[in-house]
């Protein structure tokens, strides 16, 4: 059940996103640089999200020149099987926690802003949950913050959910740049891994061309 639920979640941020995007999902690109090292140890991976260079070039950078964005995962996280940009626990399905990472292009920010604002994420997380679950399932907290990463405007919403006996917690941060990065942290409550997720969130950097 829980593990249903948590990628359930995770689909619904993601199609509220692309509501709010229209066409946005041009490039969905990530690569995973295992093993980063700080003062003789393994601290955990590197994401680094690239766009091709065929993409790059048909793509015109208005505003912060940004070529890319990195977040260090908690360790024991790996590439799903079954879903690009997705990792998983390597406890999984004891642990049913998961990180989705999407890069896109041709954001609407103004579409994006005005939903958050309205909650309309949370009305879409819900109607989903409900569909699944029945009438009793329920988003029971939504809480939306704006806030800058490396000078880049930035939402960070957080999100936990009710669906029978699961109780599904979300915390999502989306920089919105020349293009839109969003790093989704999703898990079942008793996988008690929000601490780590937050820790996670603040190695977040935008990357930016020279």
């Amino acid at each position: 059940m829980k593990n249903k639920g948590i990628a359930i979640l995770a689909a619904v941020f993601a199609a509220g996103a692309m509501f709010a995007c229209g066409i946005f999902t041009a490039n969905r690109v990530f690569a995973a640089e295992d093993g980063i090292s700080m003062g003789g140890g393994t601290i955990g991976t590197r994401l680094d999200a690239l766009a091709d260079g065929e993409l790059m070039k048909a793509y015109k950078s208005e505003k912060y020149g940004d070529v890319g964005c990195t977040v260090v995962l908690p360790d024991g996280y790996l590439p799903s099987d079954s879903v690009k940009g997705m990792f998983v626990s390597q406890r999984n399905p004891l642990d049913s926690s998961n990180i989705y990472y999407t890069v896109s292009e041709n954001l609407d920010k103004g579409v994006l802003n005005e939903m958050l604002a309205s909650e309309e994420y949370r009305v879409q997380m819900e109607e989903k949950l409900k569909e699944e679950y029945g009438a009793e399932a329920a988003v029971d907290a939504f809480k939306h913050t704006e806030l800058e990463i490396d000078g880049c405007p930035a939402h960070k919403v957080e999100v936990s959910c009710q669906a029978g006996d699961a109780r599904m917690e979300q915390l999502v941060y989306i920089i919105v740049a020349d293009k839109t990065y969003t790093i989704t942290y999703s898990q079942s409550a008793d996988d008690e891994k929000m601490d780590e997720f937050k820790e996670s969130a603040e190695t977040i950097h935008v990357v930016f061309g020279t």
